[in-house]
């Protein structure tokens, strides 16, 4: 019988989100380093582009790591297959035309690629999900900026900015 209830999500993900369960993180949980993340040789051009795209957002958030790279790519690949079936429906529309034995129209089909973009769309909404990158996900996260701390010239700067302000 399988795991029931949702699936468990990512600490990292529960963590940006704000750990609204208060659940505590689980000591066993496994650490794959972030370090070292690069791009599969195997990926087409678009989805190259895309990769390129989505890893410094994924770094930054810090939900990407080493033993995401083939989910990554995944998500890149469907991308540009879905591109690929919406250019075609594009050029030639999303219906086509039954003849019957005397070649007249016997009825209006939809084109099977409509059915293909269909499915990859929902593939590519799944992963977004599991990378935080829909609308619906992002809503939830909770991203904190990197504390930098202030050099001595930033803080005479702000020092004397504040002055001139009040006085």
């Amino acid at each position: 019988m399988g795991r029931r209830g949702p699936k468990p999500e990512p600490t990292p993900l529960r963590i940006l989100r704000g750990n609204p369960s208060k659940k505590p993180a689980s000591a066993a949980e496994p650490q794959p380093p972030t370090d070292g993340v690069s791009m599969p040789p195997h990926l087409g051009e678009v989805a190259a582009r895309r990769w390129g795209e989505l890893l410094p957002m994924l770094q930054a958030t810090r939900v990407m790591t080493r033993a995401d790279v083939e989910a990554l790519a995944r998500y890149c690949d469907t991308y540009e297959w879905w591109l690929a079936v919406r250019a075609k429906l594009k050029t030639e529309g999303d219906t086509y035309p039954i003849l019957n034995d005397g070649g007249e129209v016997k009825y209006i089909a939809q084109r099977p690629e409509v059915a293909i973009a269909h499915k990859l769309a929902q593939q590519l909404r799944q992963l977004e999900s599991d990378f935080g990158l829909s609308p619906a996900a992002r809503v939830s996260l909770k991203v904190e900026p990197d504390a930098k701390p202030q050099s001595t010239l930033e803080k005479f700067r702000a020092l004397k900015a504040s002055r001139k302000t009040t006085g």
